[in-house]
């Protein structure tokens, strides 16, 4: 976006007609685009909704889910948002970056273990729920209707992906606010060692264990780390039952953001192989979790 036109937005949202704003550049983010500012001598970053977001995105809800965490004090500070377009403003974390995979010491899983005890055992709950099942819907309509070249084997994982949700269904769960979307880009590190997480957009009440699945996915916690973090998380060894959740839900998150992956990519998107090793993830899971759960129940 050219600065000019990125400074006339920052103007009209702020009503600042002669604010002198600078663009340092994009920073992070896979379904926007988001711009550090600086805004008469602050820095601040604006969010630019990405192309087909206004098919995927409930503003009214991530405005609200947003709203939640910045109560818990976990959300940086909001300046402005518009729900008719999706601009967003917040004041830019001092000092902050992302955290990165490389990073991940038993320090800070601890710290993402608190974060999301802290959203989790929220006494407010969010309005709305995550529903996965009626979003990977949703997310292949979307996809065939702009004519996406689905990946090989498809319809094959498609299936195993039902039985499982149909597996899932079976678990009691309680829901719980929850993130949905926790990358490691998400998580800014100031520092005071103070985290935060930000970008709520796909926020709602859901199995909190989908937060908890979603980092080890996302940081690539390996076997010894994934350990720390879940009992950093559940201050205790994860149940059987928990370890089968966190693997099917790995399994449906890797099947649904490879989905969304074929959306966003045909509306002008490049992610390059994102998509295809999510979904090849996906299968790769699919075999362990028959290896692990199928083949214990049929021996019993």
């Amino acid at each position: 976006m050219k600065v000019e036109k990125l400074a006339n937005i920052v103007r009209e949202a702020l009503q600042l007609p002669n604010a002198n704003v600078k663009n340092l550049g994009i920073i992070g983010g896979m379904t926007n685009l988001n711009y550090l500012v600086n805004i008469d001598g602050k820095e601040y970053v604006v969010r630019i909704p990405g192309n087909g977001t206004s098919a995927l995105i409930n503003r009214e809800q991530e405005l609200r889910n947003l709203k939640l965490g910045s109560t818990l004090g976990i959300n940086p500070e909001l300046i402005y948002f518009n729900i008719d377009n999706g601009i967003k403003i917040t004041r830019k974390i001092e000092d902050a970056k992302p955290i990165v995979n490389e990073e991940m010491n038993e320090s800070l899983l601890e710290k993402v273990a608190k974060i999301f005890q802290k959203l989790h055992h929220s006494e407010e709950k969010m309005s709305n729920g995550f529903h996965l099942f009626a979003m990977m819907e949703e997310y292949e309509a979307l996809a065939l209707h702009v004519e996406s070249d689905f990946y090989d084997g498809f319809e094959e994982v498609k299936e195993e992906v039902k039985r499982l949700i149909y597996k899932y269904s079976q678990i009691p769960v309680i829901q719980t606010p929850c993130h949905i979307d926790p990358a490691c880009s998400n998580f800014l590190l100031n520092d005071n060692e103070q985290l935060y997480l930000i970008d709520w957009e796909y926020g709602g009440m859901f199995d909190p264990l989908w937060d908890v699945a979603a980092f080890s996915l996302e940081a690539g916690l390996s076997p010894e780390k994934e350990k720390l973090f879940y009992q950093a998380y559940f201050l205790r060894a994860p149940t059987k039952v928990e370890r089968e959740k966190l693997l099917m839900h790995k399994i449906f998150q890797d099947y649904l953001w490879s989905i969304w992956t074929l959306f966003k990519e045909e509306k002008g998107d490049d992610f390059g192989l994102y998509g295809r090793h999510r979904f090849e993830r996906a299968k790769e899971n699919i075999q362990h979790y028959k290896m692990m759960y199928d083949s214990k129940s049929s021996a019993q």
